[in-house]
């Protein structure tokens, strides 16, 4: 009798033992699908970035502008001169501020060997870490070339054209195609999306489709909206903080730090950092180039953390940490338009996840 139940216990232990070992096997092959369909997702995404980047930043600046559009649609304005009115001014002002933040930056640019000597200068102990501004600037000299070098080098015309085009031309495109994907988002999405949902046969799985797609686009469109709120008063104050410690050019400044805060942690650290550049160029002492970026992490920070989320709502608060490795990712796979990119793609992640939980669990009951 002992016997037997011995040998019965231990054939119930085999087959508690090689149960596991089958769900062990289980989950790790569901891990290892995982894992290569993110690969394989992320391998796609960078290799398309050409053609996704732009399409999806059409989309995001159309969530921002649709609402806007339809607002003078309700007013009495043709859809069609509504979006493109709309659209054609959006452009104007990112121009504009592009225009504005350019002309600064090509002049320092073209000055980087004086900027290097007078930082260099300020900065004594600071003088071998600051020795790549020397290879900067011979590195930009050599490219635009010196009075020196001006009688001994010859261009060829057809090289100089070619180079211009083969710059120009993927980004004329890739604009082309933003531009016209916005505009079209604008007047069809409506019809999009619901030739979405019609792609399933299921008609709750179709509904919740557009649910999702709707969802997120409302929760950008809201997202973007604060922003511009919040960075239109944040660059009130970075015009009166460099008016008040004595900066050249306030208006710069505040078209500055306004444009780059669309970007969490990197564009506030960008304007940090160009604020203590400029400061030791424009003050005499060191101490005074320190005023401004300390104020302006202050003012970041109180933005950052209470009066931005505040505004938008605790329930719509992303995971900061989420959202940095996502803005690093995309920085390094998309460029700066993956950073700009990278909270409207966590918000659109988030929605789809909540409303797949919610659908998984009707359909559970």
């Amino acid at each position: 009798m002992q016997r037997r139940s011995k040998s019965r216990a231990t054939h119930l232990d085999n087959g508690a033992v090689s149960s596991a070992s089958l769900d062990a096997w289980v989950w790790a092959e569901r891990i290892s699908v995982v894992g290569l369909f993110t690969l394989a997702v992320g391998y796609t995404l960078f290799v398309v970035r050409d053609l996704f980047v732009p399409v999806v930043t059409a989309w995001v600046m159309g969530a921002l502008l649709r609402p806007i559009a339809e607002s003078a649609e309700r007013l009495g304005v043709p859809r069609v001169v509504a979006v493109i009115v709309t659209a054609t001014v959006a452009l104007l002002i990112l121009l504009a501020i592009m225009g504005l933040l350019s002309t600064p930056l090509a002049y320092w640019i073209g000055h980087t060997r004086e900027l290097a000597m007078l930082i260099k200068g300020k900065l004594q102990l600071l003088n071998q870490p600051l020795a790549i501004f020397d290879e900067i600037a011979h590195a930009l000299s050599g490219i635009s070339g010196g009075r020196e070098s001006a009688s001994s080098v010859h261009y060829d015309t057809s090289t100089i054209i070619s180079g211009i085009l083969s710059t120009l031309t993927p980004f004329i495109t890739e604009f082309v195609l933003f531009f016209f994907s916005m505009i079209f988002w604008m007047l069809y999405a409506n019809e999009v999306k619901g030739g979405i949902a019609r792609l399933f046969s299921d008609d709750r799985a179709g509904q919740a489709a557009r649910t999702v797609l709707d969802d997120a686009e409302n929760k950008v469109s809201q997202y973007f909206g604060t922003l511009v709120v919040v960075n239109l008063c944040l660059a009130a104050v970075a015009m009166g903080l460099a008016s008040a410690v004595g900066l050249p050019n306030p208006l710069l400044w505040g078209v500055l730090a306004g444009t780059l805060n669309f970007i969490p942690y990197l564009g506030p650290a960008v304007t940090v950092a160009t604020l203590f550049i400029i400061g030791l160029v424009t003050f005499p002492t060191l101490k005074a180039a320190f005023v401004a970026p300390i104020i302006w992490i202050f003012v970041t920070t109180l933005e950052g953390q209470f009066i931005t989320p505040t505004i938008i709502g605790h329930r719509h608060a992303l995971n900061s940490f989420l959202v940095f490795l996502s803005i690093a990712f995309l920085a390094w796979m998309w460029g700066p338009l993956g950073a700009f990119l990278a909270v409207p793609l966590v918000i659109s992640v988030v929605v789809l996840k909540r409303h797949l939980s919610s659908y998984s669990a009707v359909r559970a009951s």
